[in-house]
């Protein structure tokens, strides 16, 4: 039910885009999705030919689509979620914007595959549905045309007001569960766990801990390792350690006060042995209950909305 509703929700957005699109083609708000970052997809290609596909494609969004549902470990549930995680990562960001400020090739919302599409559906929540609402009734004659839609700079301004606040409300999202973060492993202490390597870098290894729901960068010595940025992997100096992205490290995650910043520090142990693997529904379990603990305010989806 709720992927029916779905659908009809994207066609209503969809429609009404077109039709604001058509009746008001200087200042319709619209929202596009640029196609995602070509370097950063060469990298995961790179990176996922280590792993044995050596035919990631994505000259389109259905070419991306094609090879993600390729790119996948049936005895490995850490690595397909970490793989579609840093697909996301890849993409940019969808903006809102007025029509007569952007060339139509560049209307289009690549994630999904629309060529005209805006936000109609939710104006209790969305400042910008607010707007597409006015357009619309003004373009079925019910009133007339706002004043601020004929001002182009104006219109212009105001799309880039509700990105920035978009930004803005991303970047606050971030830092609370950072401190929540922190505040649990203070609580809680010093812990030991699985993480799965998303890259390495030369000056540390950003890991995913799905025990906690948590990502973060893994402290290493950076005089013990030498780094290849071309295969993005990480080597001991003695040669009997090599890391890369999707491997499973062990590391230590502790809650700590250096520099007069609070901070959940992680620093990497070792590579984990297969005996302290966990299964992954293991690690959801636990995580439900610390999310809980976690997050004891945080709102369901919704309720969010």
């Amino acid at each position: 039910l709720m992927m029916v509703i779905e659908e009809f929700m994207l066609l209503g957005n969809r429609s009404v885009a077109d039709h604001i699109a058509k009746v008001f083609p200087a200042f319709a708000v619209l929202r596009r999705h640029p196609p995602p970052k070509a370097d950063a997809l060469k990298k995961l290609e790179a990176v996922l030919g280590q792993q044995g596909f050596k035919d990631f494609k994505f000259g389109s969004n259905l070419e991306l689509a094609q090879s993600l549902e390729k790119a996948t470990k049936p005895d490995d549930p850490y690595f397909n979620v970490l793989v579609r995680t840093l697909v996301c990562r890849c993409m940019n960001q969808a903006v809102y914007f007025p029509t007569g400020e952007c060339d139509p090739l560049d209307f289009p919302h690549y994630g999904l595959a629309i060529d005209r599409y805006t936000h109609f559906t939710s104006p209790i929540r969305r400042y910008a549905d607010v707007l597409v609402h006015r357009l619309l009734a003004a373009s079925l004659g019910l009133w007339a045309v706002p004043p601020m839609f004929t001002d182009k700079e104006r219109i212009k301004e105001q799309c880039g007001t509700i990105n920035l606040k978009k930004r803005n409300a991303d970047w606050s999202g971030r830092a609370s569960v950072e401190l929540h973060t922190y505040l649990f492993f203070e609580k809680n202490g010093s812990q030991e766990v699985d993480s799965v390597v998303i890259r390495c870098r030369k000056n540390g290894i950003q890991v995913s801990v799905p025990r906690f729901g948590i990502e973060g960068v893994a402290q290493i010595t950076q005089e013990d390792w030498n780094f290849d940025d071309d295969e993005e992997v990480l080597t001991s100096k003695d040669g009997k350690v090599t890391i890369k992205p999707f491997d499973h490290v062990w590391v230590r995650i502790e809650a700590t006060k250096k520099d007069f910043r609070l901070k959940t520090e992680i620093t990497y142990l070792e590579m984990t042995p297969p005996e302290k693997w966990r299964p992954a529904h293991e690690d959801a379990k636990i995580r439900q209950k610390v999310e809980a603990e976690m997050f004891p305010d945080r709102l369901d989806d919704a309720m969010a909305g």
